[in-house]
């Protein structure tokens, strides 16, 4: 039987894999629809595998979460390091993303990339949920190796970003006046 501990060198492997490859195209496309990038001819390609490795990586990132909440880090207490909480807050917050970029992009369709205004929204939060997801292989790399590719940037994994509850229930009350907007939008077409 596998170890929790190898299971989840695969499965990060896996997400980090198919997020990157998701971020770069969605930057590709983001070029591509401003006509930075002058051949076209890959538009299609772009938006179809950037939205298909996050659809990927997404199935994959539950996997990569438990696996790796089992393999080390937790006990009866719970988390024993901030590293690993800031870990578990970076990959729900790409996880989030990413489902919303998929999301939009199965309830508009490839209209979506026909404004500037959603092209360049569309790109932004699907970038943003690759980054959550590279920054959280970032400190896994910090957690179990002491090192990491982001360590120039000396990023404070030993603090853990916490939020006031007036904060989240800021963020939760727009979340759902959002969705309403959304669900009124879409009716109404």
């Amino acid at each position: 039987m596998v170890s929790p501990a190898t299971f989840h060198v695969v499965t990060t492997e896996l997400v980090v894999g198919t997020f990157a490859l998701a971020g770069l195209c969605f930057a590709l496309k983001l070029l591509s629809s401003f006509n930075i990038l002058p051949n076209s001819k890959f538009d299609e390609a772009f938006d179809s595998i950037a939205h298909g490795a996050l659809l990927f990586g997404l199935l994959s990132l539950p996997f990569a979460i438990l696996s790796g909440i089992n393999s080390a880090g937790v006990d009866e207490s719970g988390f024993v390091s901030a590293l690993l909480v800031n870990k578990l807050w970076l990959s729900f917050a790409g996880l989030g993303l990413a489902i919303g970029v998929l999301i939009s992009r199965w309830k508009v369709g490839t209209d979506i990339w026909n404004e500037a205004k959603s092209s360049i929204i569309q790109s932004s939060f699907g970038m943003a949920a690759c980054g959550a997801i590279l920054l959280t292989a970032s400190a896994g790399g910090k957690f179990t190796r002491g090192e990491s590719l982001l360590d120039i940037l000396h990023l404070p994994y030993d603090l853990v970003l916490l939020m006031p509850i007036w904060l989240s229930v800021i963020l939760l009350i727009s979340g759902l006046a959002n969705f309403a907007i959304a669900i009124r939008a879409n009716s109404s077409q």
